[in-house]
């Protein structure tokens, strides 16, 4: 059974801001082009933007438009938890335990809890990393990069993070293609 029609618009307009497409604080297309776009009534793409609007994707000004909001700023305006992400390769592989126990152990000491995920070196399975690190708000990142020495298609996600004011530390290696300030390599 597929999603509602808006829950569809929805997932594909937030796709679009985790990937740039609408970068934060630009307007977003009006609703009567989204109409046109997704060719579904008022309704549904006013449905859709609710979704996003209750998720802080975006914001709405009364004859302004809809406008895509820092979640950012506003997960750190809330108080909410501060979160720090680690992406790595390899969760028990090579010195990775030794790594995550001790970032975790210093996390803790500042006040911050760590989200851990793993690619197992996988492109696709980096993406979905990626777009939870944003999901979960985190206030920095630190990867390991997946198959670094290749092209990788999810540039545009750590552009995002950059974009947001979220620093990324790599470790081990890093994209070339990138223009991330900070890499350690042991």
């Amino acid at each position: 059974m597929s999603l509602p029609k808006y829950q569809q618009i929805a997932e594909v307009l937030r796709e679009e801001i985790i990937k740039g497409t609408y970068a934060v604080g630009n307007v977003i297309p009006t609703e009567a082009k989204l109409q046109e776009q997704f060719d579904v009534s008022r309704h549904t793409i006013r449905q859709a933007l609710s979704i996003l609007i209750n998720e802080g994707y975006l914001r709405s000004e009364k004859g302004s438009g809809t406008y895509v909001k820092n979640r950012l700023i506003e997960s750190t305006n809330n108080n909410s938890t501060r979160k720090i992400g680690v992406i790595t390769t390899y969760l028990s592989d090579y010195i990775f335990p030794n790594i995550i126990r001790g970032i975790e152990e210093v996390l803790r000491q500042n006040n911050y809890s760590l989200v851990l995920a793993s690619t197992d070196n996988d492109i696709v399975q980096e993406e979905i990393c990626l777009k939870r690190m944003l999901d979960e708000e985190v206030a920095g990142l630190i990867v390991e990069p997946t198959k670094s020495n290749l092209f990788n298609p999810n540039i545009a996600y750590y552009s995002k993070f950059k974009e947001l004011g979220i620093p990324i530390l790599f470790i081990n290696a890093y994209y070339e293609n990138t223009r991330f300030t900070v890499y350690c390599d042991g």
